[in-house]
């Protein structure tokens, strides 16, 4: 699997300016939804605007945990693991610890090693998670969706070595 440009997860636009539009036809407003890819990303890169910026604020380099699901990747980790130290170096982020399952994760089946990760960063070892792509989160755009907000709200993020893709 290539890696993209380490420059993904920049500062983007507000959220409300690309989430919905609004169109007309037959004099009735609908919404027209943006792609579900784009404006997942667009949540993604904001938090993680965010978060980075409170950890730089408090004077820390950001902390990362970082996962892979073996199934969506390799059966051995250990490249990918590699590959995630590197992207965080590049980025400005401390790697931490590694988690890892072996079946891909559904909610509310989550696997051993995505739910030990999720404890370690709400009890602060971490600021974020660090995948290579956001099937490592969960395949399904709602359940990765939930994750997201799930972290917004908690105030940690989810980075992504490559951006959320329809293709």
């Amino acid at each position: 699997m290539a890696l993209t440009a380490p420059h993904i997860d920049r500062p983007v636009r507000p959220l409300a300016h690309v989430v919905w539009q609004t169109g007309y036809q037959g004099g009735e407003g609908r919404g027209i939804e943006v792609d579900p890819f784009r404006r997942l990303m667009y949540l993604r890169q904001h938090m993680l605007t965010e978060a980075t910026a409170a950890a730089r604020r408090n004077g820390r380099t950001p902390r990362v945990a970082l996962y892979v699901c073996t199934k969506a990747s390799a059966p051995d980790p250990g490249p990918v693991f590699d590959r995630l130290r590197t992207v965080a170096r590049v980025r400005g982020m401390r790697a931490g610890a590694e988690f890892t399952d072996a079946t891909a994760p559904t909610i509310p089946g989550r696997g051993g090693g995505f739910m030990n990760m999720l404890e370690h960063v709400q009890h602060g070892y971490a600021d974020g998670i660090l995948c290579i792509s956001y099937e490592h989160v969960s395949p399904d755009l709602e359940e990765y969706e939930e994750v997201l907000r799930s972290a917004t709200s908690r105030r940690w993020f989810v980075a992504l070595a490559a951006p959320e893709t329809g293709a």
